[in-house]
Parts: C-alpha cells; sequence; structure tokens
C-alpha cells in the first residue's frame, strides 16, 4: 500500500484523532457523525520519533490494511512511517541514507513503508479497550504507540471505514510549533530524492486556508540553527500580508527578537495575535480540513524540485 491515496477516497470519510481530547471523530461528507472514546502510547503526549519510544504518531496518514481477527479484535493499519516521518528522521539521525531511500523506494513504488528501520512501524487503530488491567492497576494510554479503541467502537469504525480513508493525528494543546510540524514537508529533494537542507539546516512548509485567509507555515530546524517557525497569512489574492509572524526559536511566545507585522495585529498584543493564528490552524485540523497535499501526497516534489515560495 503507498502512502498516495486512491482517487476520490478522501472525499468520503476521514477519522480525525485529537490526543488532547482523547477521541477518534468520524466525518463523512464534511459532517461530524460519530465520536468515540480513544487512548494512545504509553508516552500519550510526545509525537513518535523513532522505534520502541512508546509515543503515537502524529500527521496526516490513512487506513494502509484492515485485519478482522487479531489480538486486539479489530485492527485498521496506519500508513506510519510516510516521507514527512522519513525526512524529519533522516534529518534527526534517527534513520540512516539508506533506510531513508528504502522507505522513499517503497512509497513511490507504491508498496508499504518498511517497519524495520530507526523509525518503527506497525502503527494501527484497535480495540482492546480505553482502559487496561495490569495485575490490580487500571491503566489509560497503555499501547505501544497505537491507538486503541472499545471492542465495540473500533467494530463500528472497521464496518464503516475502507482502505485509504485519510486519518488526522494532532494534539492541540501543543505550541504551534508542535501542533503543524508533522504536516509541514521540505522545500526540495536532490535528484535521488534525498531532501535538501542547506548549511545543515531543513526548511519544512504547508499551505493551506484558515479563517484567517491563506496561511503558510515554514518551520526551520537544524543543530546548530535551533528552530523557528514563521507564518505568513493572505487575505485573498492581495499580495500585501494580513500578517507576518517570525518565531525565532519555536516556542510559542513573542520576544523582542521575533518579529510581527501587518494589519491582523491591529488593536492585539503580540501574544494574542500568535494565540489566535494557533487556534486557525487547530480548527482546519479538528474539521479534517487539512490539504490534500499534507494527506495524500506523502511523496511529496519530484526529486530534484523545489517547492519554495516567495513568502
Amino acid at each position: 500500500m503507498s502512502n498516495a491515496l486512491p482517487a476520490g477516497a478522501a472525499a468520503e470519510r476521514i477519522l480525525v484523532i485529537d490526543k488532547a481530547g482523547q477521541n477518534v471523530v468520524l466525518f463523512t461528507g464534511g459532517k461530524r457523525i460519530a465520536e468515540f472514546p480513544a487512548t494512545f502510547g504509553i508516552d500519550p503526549v510526545s509525537d513518535k520519533y523513532r522505534v520502541l519510544d512508546y509515543a503515537t504518531p502524529e500527521g496526516g496518514y490513512f487506513i494502509a490494511y484492515k485485519k478482522m481477527k487479531t489480538r486486539f479484535h479489530r485492527t485498521l493499519g496506519l500508513s506510519y512511517p510516510n516521507l514527512v516521518d522519513a525526512e524529519k528522521g533522516l534529518a534527526g539521525g534517527v534513520i540512516s541514507s539508506g533506510e531513508y531511500r528504502r522507505i522513499y523506494s517503497a512509497v513511490r513504488r507504491s508498496r508499504p513503508a518498511p517497519h524495520d528501520t530507526g523509525l518503527g512501524g506497525g502503527i494501527a487503530i484497535h480495540g482492546g479497550g480505553v482502559f487496561r488491567y495490569f495485575a490490580e492497576s487500571r491503566e489509560r494510554d497503555w499501547t505501544e504507540g497505537c491507538i486503541a479503541l472499545n471492542d465495540n467502537d473500533i467494530e463500528t469504525l472497521f464496518n464503516t471505514c475502507q482502505v485509504g480513508d485519510p486519518v488526522i493525528i494532532f494534539d492541540s494543546r501543543k505550541t504551534l510549533y508542535g501542533i503543524i510540524r508533522p504536516f509541514t514537508r521540505g522545500e526540495a529533494t536532490d535528484e535521488n530524492g534525498m531532501p535538501v537542507c542547506p548549511e545543515g539546516v531543513c526548511p519544512y512548509r504547508i499551505e493551506f486556508p484558515t479563517f484567517l485567509g491563506r496561511t503558510t507555515v515554514t518551520v526551520k530546524e537544524g543543530k546548530a540553527f535551533g528552530r523557528s517557525v514563521k507564518v505568513v497569512i493572505h487575505d485573498g489574492d492581495d499580495k500585501t500580508p494580513r500578517l507576518v509572524l517570525i518565531d525565532r526559536n519555536a516556542d510559542g511566545r513573542i520576544s523582542p527578537l521575533d518579529e510581527v507585522r501587518g494589519t491582523l495585529v491591529q488593536g492585539r498584543s503580540f501574544d494574542a495575535v500568535y494565540d489566535i493564528v494557533r487556534k486557525a490552524v487547530v480548527a482546519v485540523l479538528s474539521r479534517g480540513e487539512i490539504p490534500e497535499s499534507a494527506l495524500m501526497d506523502h511523496t511529496g516534489p519530484e526529486p530534484g524540485t523545489s517547492q519554495s515560495r516567495d513568502a
């Protein structure tokens, strides 16, 4: 199964999982149809970073396979790791260039991504119960990184969802950086499909509409650089941005070293503007309206091309 959705699959159903809400929400035709309580990995807060970290991944995935009889009742397998995970895993030294090429090659050939790299694999939505007993202890967030539901709820989803249905996983408690980073893609690749990180700084980007306007978020990371977030918001086709916000250490707060300008700032504190942007992004994710490029086109740009824009 590839990390690219079959044509037309995204329009019918989508699962939205907010770790903060501890639930799985089913949307059909853009309408909220059902909500099911859920539990996550033993580390319920972190984005999955490597094998055996017991964290549930965040980002845009899809249902890659269905299994009727498993250890935890029914199972909907997810398309983890995708190339978003691979790009950041490579930059962070979690996987080697060889492992990255294996993931990249599998995705390009519409094959399952390997699960034996430093990123791990085997992530799924399955049954087993939101709460589980270990000796006399009743535990929530007990999985090794999967999303667990009560058996009757996973049976409902199993009978409703199909292979190819999109799945959004995020955590609305986090800063803008933490929320949006798992959905951003590398701006450029070389002729071999390897991400390009000029001078050791990797730029990742995503663009989508919010209630504030056309929103572009650029995340930059590097071992010597640290990390930063830049937000540019345009109103319609207006070439002058409504907002330019630069958080140079991506801490979710505006300091004298950061930058905020534009008409959207009028009458508001800089931190209040930042919070409005974060809420706008959460609203998009909560409705399952993240652009198809973040959910479907996990293969990214063609090798040797750039996605850079003038924002």
